[in-house]
């Protein structure tokens, strides 16, 4: 589903990712964990076509460089700090419910299970939403789209205990073949959730496991 093959990124004479080889199957749930500076935010960004880099991404069986419109239809994407979008919430989600070829009922849907009342914020700017509330919308849009990748940029950091929970309960729903990605730079806040974890450190993946056994190299 995912190849990411001897990809390097440089920032000058920071090089921010040292030759990143890794694949994610189908139905995978990944975390990408490490320290600020450690790579998973610009091998997350890498992925979703943001950066240039060396090396190649394929996103199922497209190159990231070379067909990006191809390739990211396939994903769908929670960042972590939302646009400071002028549109009412309302045509956002229209617009992306066009884009993905989604009813629009079904990001409401999402919406209200996360605890944001659809109906009452969508005349609202999508800018003047408080924090909370714009980041169950944006879960909401990319939950929706059961897209056969979704990517999580530090997904639950401004949900309540009850909107984390209804995030994890969509999760849970969506179909078996899809693939998941976190961003965190805290274990515990995803390893209930994911099979598989990569540490990185200075650009490298220096572990490649599952969470128990990260925990018992770690006790």
């Amino acid at each position: 589903m995912i190849e990411i093959i001897d990809v390097s990124k440089a920032f000058g004479e920071v090089r921010a990712l040292r030759h990143v080889n890794l694949v994610i199957r189908p139905g995978e749930r990944v975390a990408f964990v490490g320290s600020n500076g450690s790579g998973k935010t610009t091998l997350l960004r890498s992925l979703l076509g943001l950066l240039r880099f060396s090396g190649r991404i394929m996103v199922c069986g497209s190159d990231v460089s070379l067909e990006p419109a191809k390739a990211l239809k396939h994903v769908a994407y929670i960042p972590q700090v939302a646009p400071p979008l002028e549109a009412s919430v309302d045509e956002v989600v229209r617009a992306q419910a066009t884009l993905r070829g989604i009813e629009p009922r079904a990001v409401s849907h999402c919406a209200d299970r996360l605890g944001l009342d659809f109906a009452a914020v969508r005349r609202m700017r999508f800018r003047d939403l408080s924090g909370g509330m714009r980041q169950k919308l944006l879960a909401a849009l990319a939950l929706a789209t059961n897209a056969e990748v979704l990517v999580c940029d530090e997904p639950t950091a401004n949900l309540d205990i009850a909107a984390r929970n209804a995030f994890f309960e969509l999760l849970a729903e969506r179909p078996h073949e899809a693939a998941s990605i976190f961003c965190s730079h805290r274990l515990e806040e995803v390893d209930p959730f994911v099979d598989r974890v990569i540490e990185l450190k200075e650009g490298e993946v220096v572990r490649d496991d599952r969470p128990r056994l990260l925990r018992a190299v770690a006790s």
